[in-house]
């Protein structure tokens, strides 16, 4: 049963995997561990016949083996499962995503339903989340800590299974599976590059076994080492500096990062002339304000310009900085030493031990750009000109290079049980595990009062708390060099880690005969324990008031544990020869500080087989998920905000927030400062909870050719959502002014009105004088759409043997309720961009599809692999980017009986996705396309 592997349809999919038209294994693998009650039949399907309807499940699946992920030419599983058709999510975090704070992590997001909406398993157990966050709604276990030279295949269960498997199952269930049970040893090295420079990579895998009559060992080393990718490396799609989009071949360059001295009030500037003393631009005749400008800029550093906010306008009237996005790390350098191994031993005909270590110990390292940019922390006064407002973005040419961060991590992952046979009739299985995520990280940090001192110098009195300063127009637009820079750093180190650790029993057999067949059961007892805890340097923490706290960063700080109980049954049903009924049901007990009790769950569903070829599968299920541990223990944080668009006076001055010229002007004339608060033990937080309903069918149209097509839709409720600064504002503007911006009106008396008035603060003028981020648990969302697959072998005689396989997922709808006074909002056109849309981008693609065309012939094997993102919308949310397809190649040749000798080609043809020319700010180019360009690596293969 299902509970006897993880899933049923995993072991039924896993015969045809092993036996269709992919190529086998280096060594001989068999299902141990993990295998079905020993009454279930598995179909063994061999040479080029391609058969699924007799072998899957109610629940489709899709599996990658290891072999697969070699022929795509990648490196890592992360990188494979990155093209999976149901991942049509925004890419959170991971290794091309140097600027956030997970460097390493590698997130799914199914369905667009978000991190930790999948239940990710490492050989049927759970995973402990990622250690590190860059913000409490950023955690959720990562697959970026898992060597490919340990994995065999990996599962991937499409839809609801909460029933069987307890909470985040929600979206789908990812179990990768290691190998086992080896006979022999494999060695392969593999090395190569990009050819547009950058992002060098070498690798070593290790693997081999022993196998005799009463057991097994596995084990597997991996080394790999990949140099990091520069903007200055990409400057085709990444363009920086004078070729950025309104600098390239113009006089009146109009991007750049600003340098300025502006009034408490945003509405002039002040430049320091070439006497050194400061003028305001509003006192002065514009043509003299321009030149004091140019003054400023050319003294501060050589790489600083004037830049006109318009390429129409006269005069210029910023200080702009190109080069700061110039040692920006595109992809993280990086180097990862891991080792595996497993064993099984038969102490009896009915009784075997079993067990599994993985370790993994990783060095990451990217730019940090929030140590490059200077601004006064707060407000803050000047004995001549009052409040001010200051900032400048360093170049980091001048200070000697960008700053780098260094993270160093250590992940454990063991499982060890013992399993056997019940009168011949029954199977059992008992296991502990643990899983274990520790991270370091450290880096040259801005320190606030060393900030203060050299920008202001020493305070000479206060107003209303702040400090009143005598400001030297002469540091404030002067050169920053190495040694100023130096002055104002020091190191910070920060620790974070993650455990989860699991006692599991599992029970399964045939409990009675029915005319079709018997009723096969799986009961499952289950019990953890989780523990989460970030401990930043003390310097960092919001709270902490000591003239060395950090500047420019706040850490993250929190932790707790979290206790779990769970017991399931499940049962397979033989209604009659043709039709086979499902069902399933589970009880969760959480024990931590939020108001989760227990949630009890259960699943439905129906496999009619009318002719043995053809499948045609229903199912109903709920799901639950328990508050991510982190929005519960995650203490607040306070931080000062430079921008806030202030929506709200926008409107009320009569600006059209329909049109992107409006939304530009709203952008940059209602821009404020604010104090915000971010997160804080939300114990209001309950357990969202789910249902979702399937239709499918599976047929063998012949020997050789296979399809499948499913429709699925899920309703997911109370929904933990961070309200996002664009959303909380623009919502809380709606309900002050009782419509929204396209017209229709807002209840401002309504529960949704009510908690939007709770989250900000506002002075009698209108402007929001504080904000507060936190999560909540959105009315709803709802989503459903279908996926598609197909599969065919041919013989080409001669030339070969040929297999094609070909999948595909379309999302139909998803729609969203924030609360329940607010109307379901259709998200399938949101943008990323949280200034021009709806605040989030659930959905990156609404359509994915990949292919793989293999090739066998002898002594060789080729493969092409693509895959096809849909149309996106663009950064504006004014319309659609085209679809994207991306092709990879492989060959090999078996050079002699025990070697091969092959060539990878990723990004075949060397494409980038479409241009969008509405993203008016750093990067111009949508990363989730990637930016590695095409790679070409050589693959060695040793088997002995």
């Amino acid at each position: 049963m299902a509970l006897a592997l993880p899933a049923t349809a995993f072991a039924m999919e896993l015969a045809d995997e092993r036996g269709g038209a992919q190529d086998a294994a280096p060594a001989p693998q068999t299902v141990t561990d993990n295998a079905p009650a020993k009454t279930l039949d598995k179909v063994e399907v061999t040479g080029s016949r391609i058969k699924r309807a007799e072998v899957e499940g109610p629940s489709p699946v899709v599996m990658i083996t290891a072999e697969e992920i070699r022929k795509q030419g990648y490196s890592t599983i992360s990188e494979a499962l990155q093209t999976l058709t149901q991942f049509n999510g925004d890419v959170v975090a991971g290794e091309w995503n140097a600027d956030s704070s997970q460097p390493d992590a590698s997130f799914l997001n199914l369905r667009g339903l978000g991190v930790g909406y999948q239940l990710i398993l490492l050989n049927g157990k759970r995973m402990t989340e990622y250690a590190a966050s860059s913000g409490a709604a950023s955690t959720g276990v990562s697959i970026g800590s898992i060597p490919a030279a340990a994995v065999e295949r990996i599962e991937v269960l499409n839809g609801g299974a909460s029933a069987i498997y307890g909470s985040d199952a929600i979206a789908g269930v990812v179990n990768i599976v290691t190998k086992d049970n080896w006979e022999g040893h494999h060695l392969r090295i593999r090395g190569g590059g990009t050819t547009r420079g950058g992002g060098d990579t070498g690798q070593i895998q290790f693997s081999g076994g022993k196998a005799w009559d009463r057991g097994s060992v596995t084990y597997a080393f991996e080394q790999l080492n990949r140099e990091p990718i520069l903007s200055g490396q990409r400057g085709n799609i990444i363009r920086t500096g004078m070729n950025a989009p309104g600098n390239a071949g113009t006089n009146r360059p109009t991007f750049g990062l600003d340098t300025a001295l502006m009034d408490g009030g945003y509405n002039g500037n002040y430049w320091m002339d070439r006497n050194g003393d400061l003028v305001y631009s509003g006192d002065i005749d514009p043509a003299a304000a321009a030149a004091a400008l140019e003054y400023s800029c050319r003294n501060a550093d050589p790489a600083y310009f004037p830049m006109y906010w318009s390429a129409d306008d006269a005069l210029p009237g910023a200080c702009g900085n190109a080069n700061y996005y110039d040692g920006d790390t595109l992809a993280n350098k990086y180097n990862k030493t891991s080792a595996y191994i497993a064993g099984h031993y038969r102490f009896t005909d009915d009784i075997e031990g079993y067990g599994q270590v993985l370790v993994q110990r990783s060095r990451s390292e990217a730019a940090h750009r929030t140590s490059m940019y200077l601004y006064n922390a707060g407000s803050a006064y000047d004995v001549d000109i009052g409040q001010f407002e200051y900032w400048r973005a360093l170049n980091p040419n001048s200070i000697g290079g960008a700053p780098m961060r260094l993270w160093e991590e250590t992940t454990i992952s063991a499982n060890a049980g013992v399993r056997g046979t019940l009168g011949g009739r029954f199977d059992w299985d008992a296991s502990l595990s643990i899983s274990r995520d520790e991270m370091k990280s450290s880096w040259k940090q801005l320190i606030t009062d060393r900030v203060h001192r050299y920008l202001f110098g020493a305070p000479v009195g206060t107003i209303d708390g702040w400090p009143v300063y005598d400001i030297d127009p002469a540091v404030l637009f002067g050169p920053v060099g190495p040694a100023e820079y130096a002055g104002m750093v020091d190191t910070i180190r920060n620790r974070n880690l993650s455990q989860t650790s699991q006692a599991q029993f599992v029970f399964s057999g045939p409990l009675f005969s029915l005319p079709a067949g018997d009723v096969q059961m799986a009961a499952v007892l289950e019990a953890s324990h989780s523990k989460y805890e970030l401990r930043p340097d003390r310097r960092s923490v919001s709270t902490y008031q000591g003239a060395d706290k950090t500047f420019n960063h706040t850490g993250v700080i929190g932790g707790g544990p979290r206790d779990r109980y769970g017991a399931g049954v499940e049962f397979r049903i033989p209604l009659l020869e043709s039709l086979t009924a499902n069902v399933a049901g589970r009880w969760d007990k959480y024990d931590d500080i939020s108001d989760v009790g227990d949630a009890t769950t259960w699943q439905a569903s129906l496999e009619w087989r009318p002719i043995d070829s053809l499948l045609v599968r229903a199912s109903h299920q709920t799901s639950f998920m328990a508050p991510n541990i982190m929005w519960l223990y995650g203490q607040p944080v306070t931080n000062y905000d430079d921008y806030v668009t202030n929506e709200y006076l926008c409107r009320v001055n009569g600006l059209d927030l329909t049109t992107t010229a409006g939304m530009s002007q709203c952008g940059s004339d209602y821009t404020q400062g604010a104090w915000y608060v971010e997160g804080g033990n939300n114990t209001r937080l309950h357990e969202e909870t789910a249902e979702s309903n399937g239709f499918g069918i599976v047929w063998d149209v012949t020997d050789r050719l296979s399809v499948s097509a499913d429709y699925w839709e899920i309703e997911l409720k109370g929904k933990s959502q961070y309200l996002d600064k664009a959303t909380l504002l623009s919502a809380n503007a709606d309900c002050l002014l009782g419509r929204r911006v396209d017209g229709t009106a807002v209840d401002p008396d309504s529960a949704a009105c009510a908690l939007y008035a709770s989250y900000v603060r506002r002075d009698a003028d209108g402007k929001v004088t504080e904000y507060f981020l936190d999560a909540i648990n959105q009315a709803g969302v709802r989503t459903r759409g279908f996926d598609a697959s197909l599969r065919y072998a041919w013989d080409g005689g001669r030339l070969g043997q040929f297999g094609l396989n070909v999948g595909f997922s379309r999302t139909l709808a998803y729609d969203v309720k924030i609360t329940a006074g607010d109307p379901w909002q259709d998200y399938m056109g949101c943008s990323y961009s949280s200034t021009y849309s709806c605040g989030s981008q659930p959905l990156a693609f609404r359509s994915r599809a990949n292919w793989t065309l293999s090739w066998n012939r002898g002594d060789w094997t080729g493969s092409l692999y693509g895959y096809r993102n849909g149309a996106r919308v663009n950064y504006q949310a004014t319309g659609y980017l085209p679809s994207f397809v991306q092709w990879n190649a492989n060959l090999s040749r078996q050079i002699t009986e025990k070697l091969r000798l092959g060539v990878d080609v990723t990004n075949l043809f060397d494409e980038y996705g479409p241009r969008d020319d509405t993203m008016t700010w750093y990067p111009f180019y949508q990363n989730i396309y990637g930016i590695q360009g095409r790679a070409v690596y050589v693959n060695l293969d040793f088997s002995f």
